[in-house]
């Protein structure tokens, strides 16, 4: 029997919005129906915008409006809300699944195995499902919860962090589940990661929330018999290894079997979860739809021919860093590609259907995991301000500003450069990359700033004088900071830099000598800095083209 307290569609507030008095949690259908009215998702992490995008608000639209082409993602786009027959259309598609959106009901709970249960009624704390949360055995002994006792949830949020673990789960071996014909030894082993946590996550923010779910709307006609995971069969212990039937069955993947355990409460109280029982899941199998949330690497092997693989975010870098893979509308030199979400949002700017002054972000996010995909080492995210415009291979912004990011790149390996001869003048010898910190590292958090102003200041499509005047202006700031970054690194030397030493040593069976000293150290580093400036050191850059 469903529960009104349970009901995700109009009862329980899960959905977190940012509405015009600041940050609150709606029910589902209010999210959906008066998405225009909110300005954006404020997700507890990073790592949960995606989730909600593709487990609940995306698929629910397309299923209920069906086959989106680029005329109604035009006109959608154009009246910037749901037109009246659009908002008949998915409440009547919610009203005829209102006790698949019950989180409580007792036969098929929304995204949860009714009855799931571990041998002798073993359950984990609530905490299991968060991976910023330390839980088990590796709680903290001052931790001021102990594990016998962990802090409780609302329902909603623990809806939430149960979609999260659906899609970012680790590989860890996992408890097994009463009725499962898999389990061994009372386990589950050969668990993979969620399917998000094969992806450098990007996906699409418009300037509401209306907005950004129609950006993450993948156009083209659906899959025969895909359909999302509130229109299967309701889940139970076991599990399956198959391939996802369209893009709807991929973003609803059951990753996990997972049944939430409310604390019992007297009637009119709030429900809270404080357990929850977590056992293996669905694994996916063969191919599978291309998936619209992430940016591909293309490389060519002798046996497969071309083979693409999703590209994943690296940690210490900055969204901005791989602008050029953002920017890849087609194949490049690279063998970049970008994602499908991005390549429609190009195609608009050509029909004319999407303003090429359109604020358009990016958001970035992914995981680390560590110790064969079993912890979760580090959370990445990114929110990147995108020049619509950048997208076109015919305009002066994409150019301008891949050259930006590129040149605040440049400028970091040249700082590195000098601090590994200045290094070496002094009789040491430079930490291999990737050990330690590199003071090029340093500098790009200088320069962080400035890229994004220069990117902010691009959706405006400007001129041509004007995209100048711009690069003039980071140029100027990006040199100051590299040159003070050198300068930092300058005033810590001993005096015997400056007579620096000699090395010989063997290279390609010949015998190579090279002197380090601070001057030549310095001679090159402010050269480099000249090549790489082109509009504030233009003489430089002439020279350097006729020598060429």
């Amino acid at each position: 029997m469903s529960d009104p307290q349970g009901c995700l569609v109009d009862q329980v507030g899960w959905i977190p919005v940012m509405g015009g008095d600041g940050p609150k949690e709606v029910p589902l259908r209010e999210a959906l129906l008066d998405s225009h009215t909110f300005a954006e998702l404020v997700p507890d992490t990073p790592t949960m915008l995606p989730v909600l995008l593709r487990q609940v608000l995306v698929p629910v639209v397309l299923d209920a409006l069906g086959d989106i082409d680029d005329e109604l993602w035009a006109e959608l786009m154009e009246a910037g809300e749901f037109a009246a027959e659009q908002r008949l259309k998915i409440s009547e598609y919610l009203d005829a699944r209102l006790p698949r959106f019950d989180a409580l009901d007792a036969t098929a709970p929304f995204g949860q195995a009714a009855g799931l249960e571990h041998p002798g009624g073993k359950v984990h704390p609530v905490s299991a499902l968060m991976p910023h949360v330390a839980s088990g055995n590796n709680t903290p002994l001052w931790d001021a919860r102990l594990v016998s006792d962990p802090m409780p949830l609302p329902l909603g949020v623990a809806v939430r962090w149960l979609l999260h673990a659906q899609c970012w789960d680790t590989a860890a071996i996992k408890t097994a589940a009463v009725g499962d014909p898999q389990v061994r030894a009372g386990k589950t082993t050969g668990n993979r990661i969620g399917p998000l946590g094969r992806l450098g996550v990007v996906a699409l923010l418009g300037t509401t929330l209306f907005e950004t779910i129609v950006l993450n709307m993948p156009q083209g006609a659906r899959a025969a018999g895909d359909r999302p995971q509130w229109d299967r069969a309701p889940m139970k212990p076991s599990w399956e290894l198959r391939t996802p039937t369209g893009l709807l069955d991929l973003f609803t993947w059951q990753g996990r079997r997972i049944r939430l355990v409310p604390d019992e409460r007297e009637a009119g109280e709030p429900v809270r979860v404080r357990w929850v029982v977590l056992s293996a899941g669905d694994r996916i199998d063969g191919p599978q739809p291309e998936d619209p949330h992430t940016c591909w690497t293309i490389k060519q092997d002798k046996s497969k021919g071309s083979v693409r693989y999703p590209r994943r975010h690296l940690p210490g870098l900055m969204g901005w860093q791989g602008l050029d893979a953002l920017l890849a509308i087609e194949r490049d030199t690279a063998g970049y590609e970008t994602s499908k979400l991005l390549v429609q949002t190009a195609t608009a700017t050509l029909t004319g259907d999407l303003a090429s002054d359109y604020l358009l972000r990016v958001a970035t996010c992914g995981m680390v995991y560590g110790t064969q995909d079993s912890i979760v080492s580090d959370i990445l995210s990114d929110d990147v301000p995108l020049p619509v415009a950048a997208l076109r291979a015919d305009h002066a912004v994409r150019g301008s500003v891949i050259l930006v990011c590129e040149q605040a790149r440049t400028l970091a390996r040249t700082v590195d450069h000098l601090a590994a001869n200045l290094m070496r003048a002094v009789g040491g010898e430079p930490a291999s990359r990737g050990k330690g910190q590199q003071p090029g590292s340093k500098l790009l958090h200088v320069l962080d700033p400035l890229v994004r102003r220069f990117l902010t200041g691009c959706r405006r499509n400007p001129s041509g004088d004007e995209l100048d005047q711009a690069h003039k202006a980071f140029e100027t700031l990006a040199e100051r900071a590299a040159l003070a970054a050198a300068e930092e690194l300058l005033h810590r030397l001993p005096g015997t830099a400056f007579s620096g030493r000699t090395v010989t040593r063997r290279e390609q069976g010949k015998t190579v000598t090279h002197t380090y000293q601070q001057a030549n150290a310095e001679r090159f580093f402010h050269s480099a800095v000249r090549k790489t400036l082109i509009h504030l050191h233009p003489q430089t850059a002439a020279a350097e083209e006729t020598t060429a």
